[in-house]
């Protein structure tokens, strides 16, 4: 840190109690300056000799001061920028005495000054000038220094201002900012980033120092730097996500503040920061904010989706926000589908949503089942390896929200494709008592028919007519079981027997419906048509389920 030294006299300033300074000399002091709550004891001329605003205190209360026969003269300048240690500052120059400023203090002896008038026409070499050589010549030219006598200014406002000090900071350190890095040889802070072996200074290496300042001067500080160019809007982009990350909450005008600083740039800041914006902006900024996060949700993971809804709603998470966010994405997807693109964000933001839906069903205790599927219905176009990830959502929002009715568990499960479920998906499946019984033997029927006559499968990408297997056949099968459960009065070696040729029933039945009605006719999901045949197989779940069961 840069200081400067005024004066060679020793110090001799000494107190009396906590509210009165004066000087130790041999010569009685002769006026009183009152500073607050400071009495300070001086002599008349060294004072007068270097202010002019004193000269022009005292000369106005002598006649006052004379008809009340007081032997001193006493003034109060009780709104000098700085107080008591200000004023201190300035009457030890007017002794001589030895005085050390440092980007600390300088601003706080620079305003005291100008209010005392400490100018060149008074005496040759003033504190003001003097003060103006060090701030130019030292403490401007160094990065940290400028940063702090910035941050100083704040409370000598408007004083500061007036003596343009404030910008002539904000000057210093935006133009610091857009040096070539390589030619940056002073101090400067940087824990997130290590300077490699070779010692080379990465490119945003002053993002960090400007961590501690207020958002109002961030502001004016960032605000400068883009004006003066040299600095990529993706390191502009870090600085605010840094600088985000350092505060303990944001508050609304912390993120309209930040959001009004975001480069053009669309990659210029992360997803996550965005969204951490979202999660305190007000309305009249969210629907801007909305539209870049949906330019690149697939940067985004499970957690920040997570968004506390606020005060009086119904939901503990704002999920009506993440149905927003996926509808900006579906528009830009469709803007860029113009000008031809890859699937793959697509994809990614299929996995994302899917994920976002097994926490959101696991966390959310009023999530209704119809907000559920909104959400699914969503991504259920984009392209999936697998179905894995839907089962995974479906199978926690009913572990979680038992009471579901047997519809609403009907039209969930529709989400799901079973013939893109993995083996070790499909296992799990086929023992979740959760999952209505029609669904599960869907899943044994693809399973069989992956295992026994895979060349002849319709493509796993197919839709539309590939969920078209009767109700008439599921219900069918399901009727075959409850007969053999009925009849099933055995022993368990024999319910055992009797299960296989229940399932070998089964299976020829859905394959006897399958040639009837072409290959590519084989269901997805279960489809209702019937309200009371769907009655009548769930109705039934529960002995069936338990007979597989047992026979497994």
């Amino acid at each position: 840190m840069k200081f400067m030294k005024l004066g060679s006299k020793p110090d001799s300033f000494q107190s009396e109690e906590d509210c009165i300074r004066y000087v130790a000399s041999d010569l009685a002091t002769d006026v009183v300056v009152n500073v607050g709550d400071v009495k300070f004891y001086l002599h008349k001329f060294p004072l007068l000799s270097k202010s002019a605003r004193l000269q022009k205190l005292i000369a106005a209360t002598i006649n006052e001061q004379q008809q009340q026969q007081q032997p001193d003269d006493e003034i109060s300048i009780p709104d000098i920028p700085g107080g008591p240690p200000a004023f201190e500052i300035c009457a030890k120059f007017c002794y001589g005495m030895t005085v050390t400023l440092n980007a600390y203090s300088v601003v706080a002896a620079r305003c005291a000054a100008e209010y005392l008038e400490m100018y060149e026409s008074v005496e040759t070499g003033n504190l003001v000038y003097k003060i103006e050589v060090f701030l130019n010549s030292s403490v401007l030219r160094s990065w940290k220094d400028s940063i702090i006598v910035l941050q100083t200014t704040r409370a000598f406002h408007p004083w500061s201002r007036d003596a343009k000090i404030d910008a002539r900071c904000l000057e210093s350190i935006a133009s610091k900012a857009a040096v070539d890095p390589a030619r940056v040889d002073w101090s400067y802070t940087c824990n997130r980033r290590k300077v490699n072996s070779i010692g080379v200074v990465p490119r945003d290496w002053w993002v960090e120092d400007l961590t501690e300042l207020s958002i109002d001067l961030y502001e004016r500080v960032v605000s400068t730097i883009r004006r003066k160019g040299g600095v990529s809007g993706e390191v502009i982009g870090e600085a605010l996500e840094v600088y985000a990350a350092k505060r303990v909450q944001l508050d609304d005008r912390d993120v309209e503040t930040l959001i009004s600083l975001l480069p053009g740039e669309k990659q210029s800041v992360s997803c996550g920061f965005l969204i951490k914006l979202l999660k305190s902006c007000g309305e009249d900024v969210r629907k801007e904010l909305s539209k870049r996060i949906g330019e690149k949700l697939e940067e985004a993971n499970v957690d920040d989706l997570l968004i506390r809804a606020s005060d009086g709603c119904e939901t503990v998470y704002d999920v009506d926000i993440v149905e927003t966010l996926i509808d900006e994405f579906v528009t830009q997807t469709e803007k860029r589908d113009e000008v031809g693109r890859s699937d793959s964000s697509e994809a990614v933001v299929a996995k994302l949503i899917d994920g976002y839906l097994s926490e959101i069903a696991r966390i959310e205790p009023n999530l209704e089942p119809l907000k559920f599927i909104a959400i699914a219905e969503k991504v259920s176009s984009f392209p999936r390896s697998s179905h894995d990830g839907v089962y995974r959502a479906i199978d926690m929002f009913l572990k979680e929200h038992p009471g579901t009715t047997k519809s609403k568990k009907k039209s969930i499960c529709r989400l799901m494709d079973c013939r893109k479920l993995s083996p070790e998906a499909c296992a799990h499946a086929v023992q979740n008592e959760r999952l209505p019984l029609r669904v599960v033997v869907q899943i044994l029927f693809f399973e069989q028919v992956r295992a026994t006559a895979k060349p002849s499968l319709p493509p796993s990408g197919s839709h539309g007519s590939s969920r078209t297997t009767t109700e008439e056949e599921c219900d069918s099968v399901t009727a075959t079981e409850e007969t053999t459960t009925t009849r099933d009065k055995t022993s368990g070696s024999e319910k055992t027997k009797a299960k296989g040729v229940v399932m070998s029933r089964i299976f020829s039945k859905l394959w006897t419906g399958k040639d009837r009605d072409g290959v590519g006719d084989v269901s997805s999901s279960d489809t209702s048509e019937s309200p009371g045949s769907a009655t009548t197989v769930d109705d039934k779940s529960t002995p069936s389920t338990r007979r597989r069961r047992s026979s497994s």
